[in-house]
């Protein structure tokens, strides 16, 4: 059976009959599995744990070392896990509007976890990366634009038709 985490849950509490999903969040609120503050290292799991890691808009607001963050979620990964983050994307307004962000995330935020770096030792590929234009469901088609040609996209029309967040699907490299 799979072990997923689902990272900074909230109230999107994650069950399935065939998986076993671990909600965390600091709250203490019904659903979550696991009350643990994630600026508080380590993160209370043993090490090449999980298949999976789900980040849907809480990995941006943790107040702690975002290198330091991600080594953990590092550490307690299987070789080969998927972590999946959706975050604002700055310069979007979705970005900056949230007093509790602490962390942008760009098209290339985590281009700095590959071998071509060495801020860290957590290493991470990029299996897909996207913009999303909007959350709702009537103008998530126009998704489709920004990821025809992103890097042209980011550099040049970005701020004309900016896109609220973006979608990143990593595997870990051990």
């Amino acid at each position: 059976m799979k072990i997923k985490l689902n990272l900074g849950c909230g109230k999107d509490i994650r069950k399935d009959q065939n998986v076993k999903w671990i909600n965390i969040d600091m709250a203490d609120l019904p659903g979550v599995d696991v009350k643990h503050d994630l600026t508080k290292f380590p993160y209370p799991f043993k090490d090449n744990y999980f298949d999976e890691i789900l980040s849907l808009g809480s990995l941006e607001l943790i107040n702690a070392d975002f290198i330091k963050i991600m080594e953990e979620l590092h550490r307690i990964c299987k070789p080969n896990a998927v972590i999946k983050i959706r975050s604002p994307v700055f310069p979007s307004m979705c970005s900056a509007q949230d007093p509790l962000t602490k962390k942008f995330m760009t098209w290339n935020t985590f281009e700095y976890f590959t071998d071509d770096w060495h801020y860290s030792k957590a290493r991470f590929k990029t299996v897909k990366r996207e913009y999303i234009y909007s959350l709702n469901h009537k103008l998530k088609w126009l998704s489709f634009f920004p990821n025809l040609f992103p890097v042209f996209y980011t550099r040049f029309l970005f701020n004309l038709f900016p896109s609220n967040n973006i979608y990143y699907k990593l595997r870990v490299i051990k």
